[in-house]
């Protein structure tokens, strides 16, 4: 189950909605069972490293889940699919990202607490939270 927030620009009028939470083909299990579906779901460098990791260790359990991410340079926001590999309560993978702009690395942003960032379009202080626009998914 998961949340979708959307972000409207008061100047431009651009909109987006950002995904959080589980769900839909994205969830936690373990590493072999993903390996074995035919569906690629995340991307093929993170499928790359996931493949090794299981060739190496059958017991491994892979987390993953849609998390939003903001740039702490361009203050932009990014949801993007986090993978994190498990070996008991071992990390043995986190997925990382960059913002496609400056190249910075993205952090975790809590999304709860944001009223606005940079719009992606115009690159104004005016990206804001639409309220009006609740959305659930599971």
């Amino acid at each position: 189950m998961g949340h979708a927030y959307a972000y409207r620009c008061d100047h431009c009028g651009f909109s987006e909605t950002f995904n959080q939470g589980h769900g839909f083909m994205v969830h936690s299990q373990l590493l072999r069972d993903y390996v074995k579906q035919p569906k690629q779901i995340f991307h093929y460098k993170t499928r790359e490293v996931l493949l090794k990791l299981a060739a190496q260790d059958e017991d491994l359990f892979l987390k993953a889940g849609f998390q939003i991410y903001k740039c702490p340079h361009c203050k932009t926001l990014h949801d993007k699919t986090e993978v994190t590999v498990f070996d008991g309560e071992r990390v043995v993978h986190k997925s990382e990202f960059r913002c496609p702009e400056c190249r910075s690395r993205l952090k975790l942003t809590n999304i709860h607490r944001l009223k606005k960032a940079i719009c992606p379009k115009c690159h104004r202080r005016t990206f804001h939270r639409a309220y009006s626009m609740p959305q659930l998914w599971d």
